[in-house]
This record gives structure tokens, C-alpha cells and sequence, in this order.
């Protein structure tokens, strides 16, 4: 039985293939669109969509990664390490900063304008078609799954928006769900408590899939864990380290990259069955079922191919993804930007500008931030006040940019007032380019640094005002 689209392309008449947009066409049109919904609608769609397009999703490996935050950073490791081990990796994220480009990937190569536009007419002619109105996330992971079934991929490793039940991607059935960790930032969206959020994002996972989790309660996870065995799903345990990240970084994401370690271990060997000393972090370098003293021939050929270990991979290939604690060093002063958009990221990302402190002294810090109403700005800036009183700066704050998905932000007086009456010294600018342009005046252009966050938005504006369009 033919699809949609291939019926389509079998009339002689170039109409019936639904109208053909160009790449800027196909950008307004995802643009015009309702960016994401959490509902059974949604679930719905992606499940008809898929369908219309002879099923894309069953005919590659899926990996979802859900969580309140360090999902991409973990398909950005996760991907690392399968490529690694010779696998071919499609990757799937649900926010770009600067162009939609960047949410589609195969094998770490962005898509291309052209092949962006091709794959992007064909789903949306489907979906109008079938008379699917489809949110810009519904349609951009369909893209990329019928992108890396046309480019025979061995394994795609999607991004999950909120994740749970009523998610889009729930539709579809993973060979490894994995969940990040749950933070009070999701309270109210997916549930009333933290126990209630993990058991909704389990539902990720379907009976015969892989669960693994970075979550650190220890109780929530036996929690989980009960809940996983109810529903057949196949329980990997925590995940415990391998290999150290470089300084820093390993206070940052040690867990996140862990993570991806243990997706990418269980891939391989559970799923794949390939025998991996490498992603076992060399603990187990003897393959099960061979005892005793190597021969000389297995002697000779480990001294030519010495098994590349976790510790010089991540010397070697440890990267972040744009816009995740992105140290522009090269800069005077130095700039960090940080795509933090909940409490749970501001902090991590606090203690990131501490540690950087603690390896060698600010002189001078300003942080640009703007808010988005979903934060909390006492609590925020209670994060902010404890950060300063370990190291020595000042808050400039601004608005939420125009563009931020229809986001509704706290104004940039008001956060400004309320960080007065906490004693920090804060200040309120019109535009990021002011706020920018006080922050480099005041501090040290050497040793000093301008941190911009609270928004992913801000992150975009700040390359926009630098005249990048495309990474």
C-alpha cells in the first residue's frame, strides 16, 4: 500500500503533490504555527501522522529523553558515544536558538537548507492532506524521522517536550526511555508533587523498553522502579560513573553525561548485542565467556588497537551543545551564556559561575537576565543573592524578547524593584544592547565576565545583536 506521499508523487499532475514552499516559506509556516500542546489531541496527531507516512518511526531504533532539564545535552552525549561505536545517529531536539535547522541532525551533521525544505513540504502536505493540524513539534520530529529512515540510520535519539502521557512522542515506542531528573520547576504542568511528575514521565516507556534515569532520590527511583516493573518495562539500574568530565564541567553534567553513557552502553549491548569495553569504562574488558590468560595473538593485536577508553574520549571530544554554559573565553570580557529558563538550571548554573570564581577570581561580574512569568522571581532571586555574596557583581535586567514563542515575561522594573528590597544591586534596561553595553563598561576586560540567561530567547537576541543567523 502506497502513502500519501508516494501516492502523490505517482500522479502525472505536479499539483497533487500539495503546494511546494521554499526553505524561507516552510520557516514562516512553522513559525505561524502553535509551537507545542500537551495533550491527548497531540498523542493523537503524531499517531496519525506517522501512519500517513508508512509508519517512519518503526522502521529505525528510538531513543526518548525526557526531564526538566539536560535533555539535550544528553542525546548530545548519548549520540556522541553511539557514533563512537560505529552506530549511525539521528539526532532530534525540540528548541533551536537560531534557525529550526538546528533541531534535526545525522550524525552530528545539521540538516541542509535544501533537504530541510524537502522533507518539510512532504510531511506538512501529508498532514494537510489528512487534515492533521499539527503543532511545529509534532511536525518537526515527524520530519526527522522520515529524514533518517531516507538516510538509513541505525538509531534516532529525540528530544521529549514535557513528556508523559499526554506528549506527542508518547505515540511512539522506544527501544530506551530515559529520564534526566524531575524538579519542582514541572509541578503544576505534569503533576502536584515530584513522585507524581516521575510516574508521569514513565509513561514514556512502553512494555518491552529500556528505563533508565539520572534522577538522584534514591526513593523516587524504587518508586519508579515499582511502576516500571508493574507495566513490563525493563528497569536498568542507576547510573553510576565511569569517567570524570574536565573541571567544572563535571560538577555541571557528571550525571547528564553518565546518563548518556549508560543509554548508549545499553543500546549497544542489550539491544545491538555488541560486546563494548569501551562504553563498559574498561572495568570489563574481557568479553563473558572467555577465562583465562590471553593468547599471544590477542596479546600482539591489543598492543596495535589498544582500546580507547572514557577517560581520553572525554579529553579528547567533550564538547556542550550552543547555549549550555557556552564560555566565550576568547572575548574582553569574557561572556557566558546560558539558555537557564527555571530555577533548577539558575542554579546549576550559579554554581558553575562560583566555580569558575574558585579557579581563578572574577574581577567584575554582570548578569543580563530576563524572566519568563513561569519563574518565580523571589526565589530567583534568592539564587541570585547567594551567588553574589560569594562573588562580587550587580543584575541588569530586560525584557523577554518579542520573539519568545508568545512566553509572557515579569518586567524588567519589576524585577529590578524586587531585587532592590533583597539587597542586591540590580538595574532595569530597555533593550539587551543597553543592558550589554553597561555590563562590558563595569567589569575587569580581562578577569571580568557578562553572563546572559533566563531565557533561551535572550541567548538567540545576543547573537542576533552580534549579526550570527546561522551557527
Amino acid at each position: 500500500m502506497l502513502t500519501s506521499v508516494e501516492q502523490a508523487r505517482k500522479k502525472s499532475d505536479s499539483s497533487a503533490l500539495g503546494k511546494v514552499r521554499n526553505y524561507n516559506e516552510i520557516i514562516d509556516h512553522l513559525s505561524a504555527l502553535k509551537p507545542y500542546e500537551y495533550s491527548e489531541s497531540a498523542v493523537m496527531r503524531m499517531r496519525q501522522l506517522d501512519k500517513a507516512l508508512d509508519t517512519p518511526s518503526s522502521k529505525i531504533d528510538l531513543i526518548l529523553v525526557c526531564g526538566t532539564n539536560g535533555k539535550s545535552l544528553t542525546i548530545h552525549f548519548a549520540a556522541k558515544l553511539l557514533k563512537e561505536e560505529q552506530f549511525l545517529v539521528g539526532t532530534s531536539y525540540s528548541t533551536h536558538l537560531l534557525n529550526f535547522n538546528e533541531r534535526i541532525a545525522s550524525n552530528f551533521e545539521q540538516i541542509t537548507n535544501k533537504a530541510f525544505a524537502d522533507v518539510l513540504n512532504d510531511v506538512i502536505n501529508v498532514a494537510e492532506q489528512e487534515h492533521i493540524s499539527a503543532t511545529a513539534y509534532e511536525l518537526l520530529h515527524m520530519a526527522a524521522l522520515v529524514q533518517f529512515t531516507r538516510e538509513k540510520l541505525n538509531v534516532a535519539v529525540l528530544e521529549v517536550g514535557y513528556g508523559g502521557r499526554l506528549d506527542a512522542l508518547c505515540s511512539l515506542t522506544p527501544k530506551i526511555a530515559a529520564l534526566t531528573r524531575v524538579a519542582d520547576d514541572q509541578v503544576g504542568i505534569l503533576g502536584s508533587d515530584l513522585d507524581h511528575i516521575a510516574f508521569e514521565m514513565l509513561e514514556i516507556a512502553k512494555p518491552g523498553s529500556w528505563f533508565i534515569s539520572a534522577e538522584q532520590s534514591k526513593i523516587r527511583l524504587q518508586k519508579m522502579k515499582t511502576i516500571a516493573d508493574e507495566h513490563k518495562v525493563l528497569w536498568a539500574m542507576p547510573i553510576r560513573k565511569l569517567s570524570a568530565l574536565p573541571y567544572i564541567y563535571e560538577q555541571l553534567y557528571g550525571r547528564i553525561a553518565s546518563l548518556g553513557e549508560r543509554i548508549a552502553q545499553i543500546y549497544a549491548e542489550d539491544i545491538k548485542s555488541k560486546f563494548s569495553p569501551f562504553l563498559r569504562g574498561n572495568l570489563l574488558a574481557t568479553e563473558k565467556g572467555r577465562r583465562g590468560r590471553p593468547t599471544l595473538e590477542a596479546k600482539r593485536n591489543s598492543e596495535l588497537n589498544p582500546i580507547k577508553t572514557l577517560k581520553g574520549f572525554w579529553t579528547e571530544q567533550f564538547d556542550l551543545l550552543k547555549g549550555r554554559f557556552e564560555f566565550l573565553d576568547k572575548e574582553k570580557p569574557s561572556i557566558l551564556l546560558d539558555n537557564a529558563s527555571n530555577i533548577d538550571a539558575l542554579n546549576n548554573l550559579f554554581l558553575g559561575i562560583r566555580l569558575l570564581h574558585y579557579q581563578k577570581p572574577l574581577k567584575g561580574l554582570n548578569i543580563v537576565m530576563a524572566l519568563s512569568k513561569a519563574i518565580d522571581p523571589t526565589e530567583a532571586l534568592k539564587l541570585v543573592r547567594y551567588l553574589l555574596k560569594k562573588v562580587n557583581g550587580s543584575m541588569l535586567f530586560v525584557e523577554l524578547p518579542a520573539n519568545a514563542n508568545g512566553i509572557e515575561g515579569h518586567s524588567a522594573e519589576l524585577l529590578a524593584s524586587i531585587a532592590k528590597d533583597m539587597n542586591v544591586k540590580a538595574r532595569a534596561c530597555v533593550t539587551l544592547e543597553e543592558a550589554f553595553d553597561l555590563a562590558k563598561a563595569s567589569v575587569d576586560e580581562r578577569d571580568g565576565l557578562v553572563v546572559i540567561s533566563g531565557s533561551q530567547d535572550l541567548i538567540s537576541a545576543y547573537w542576533h545583536l552580534r549579526g550570527i543567523k546561522k551557527f
